[in-house]
């Protein structure tokens, strides 16, 4: 990979990490309202569940965005984490923060290991 294309990425996982943070900072959705009537205390829980579950994927992507920003700093952007081989340049088009080829996070994705990234110690 070229420095440019480096910079390239840098610059867009950039944007997207100050897109997600701020995004993160609208909690207000988690606060508990206590409510008289059941109908409306179940329509909030089901709120605050909504709203725990985008601040989860919010705080998942910002990992995965501060991750690939690290690989290309250490000059790993671009290199499978599992395999070291190199990922397609249409997979990092499509998921620049993308930590694995696509090979890889299929086996990944069929051990539902979704969501965590980085190499595997043997024990």
């Amino acid at each position: 990979m070229t420095q440019a294309d480096a910079n390239k990425y840098k610059a867009l996982l950039t944007a997207k990490r100050a897109e997600i943070m701020s995004k993160s900072g609208r909690r207000e959705g988690l606060w508990i309202v206590q409510s008289n009537e059941q109908i409306e205390a179940v329509q909030l829980a089901g709120q605050r569940e909504f709203a725990a579950l985008a601040l989860e994927r919010e705080s998942e992507s910002l990992m995965q965005v501060r991750a690939a920003l690290k690989r290309i700093d250490d000059g790993q952007f671009g290199i499978c984490v599992d395999c070291e081989e190199p990922i397609s340049a249409k997979r990092l088009a499509a998921v620049p923060w993308a930590a694995y080829c696509l090979n890889c996070q299929e086996l990944h994705d069929d051990r539902g290991m979704i969501g965590t990234f980085g190499p595997k110690l043997a024990a």
